[in-house]
């Protein structure tokens, strides 16, 4: 009799701990964009520094997984990204024709982040970003030098869950130093190409599947 209580006290415990958990899964899309934010760049050729305006703009889209317990949640996300970058460099002590400030690219990139329901279906949420560069264009030429495959990053947001739909809005940067660097093979007169950690706003709508 005791074995008896002592399983069925067990199948209790897990099935409450089970219904704890939730998993859910759905697609997304979304807007990227910053305008004229202001960065410090380092000039590799003389050890210098200059203010940068950047602006960047683009769209992703891609899915999700959604495993919560209770109030927290964690969410690994997959997305197809396509960025237009733009550089206006008003004051530099090296030409600025031979720096490439207006480049493509394509990437995907894989988020991870751990959210906390702060009030209803509001929540918050932090966590990497793992970015892999598929291909970098400028004026219909790939540029090797500007494809750094691999990146690691940061965001954070806030999204708010209506029904089967989530509106977030989170912010990106890069852990990488603002740079202008010399590239290893010239593309014309191109020389140098400009590397940010510079802020991405991101404006998304999810679906739950």
């Amino acid at each position: 009799m005791k074995k008896i209580f002592f399983y069925f006290f067990i199948f209790i415990s897990l099935h409450n701990y089970g219904q704890s958990f939730s998993f859910e899964y759905g697609l997304k899309a979304g807007i990227n964009f910053n305008n004229q934010l202001n960065i410090t760049s380092n000039i590799e050729s003389i050890s210098n520094t200059s203010n940068i305006f950047e602006t960047r703009k683009g769209h992703h889209f891609g899915g999700f997984l959604k495993l919560s317990f209770k109030d927290f949640y964690l969410k690994p996300e997959i997305n197809y990204s396509q960025i237009k970058n733009n550089y206006d460099i008003p004051n530099v002590s090296i030409k600025t024709e031979n720096i490439v400030t207006n480049f493509n690219q394509n990437k995907i990139d894989i988020p991870v982040l751990i959210g906390y329901n702060i009030f209803n279906q509001l929540s918050v949420f932090t966590g990497p970003r793992f970015e892999f560069v598929k291909n970098v264009d400028s004026e219909s030429f790939d540029i090797n030098d500007l494809k750094n495959d691999y990146r690691i990053g940061l965001q954070f947001g806030i999204g708010l869950k209506i029904s089967k739909f989530e509106v977030d809005i989170r912010v990106e940067r890069g852990f990488e130093k603002n740079e202008i660097k010399y590239m290893k093979e010239n593309a014309g007169i191109k020389n140098q190409f400009i590397t940010s950690k510079g802020k991405l706003y991101l404006l998304a709508i999810s679906y739950y599947l």
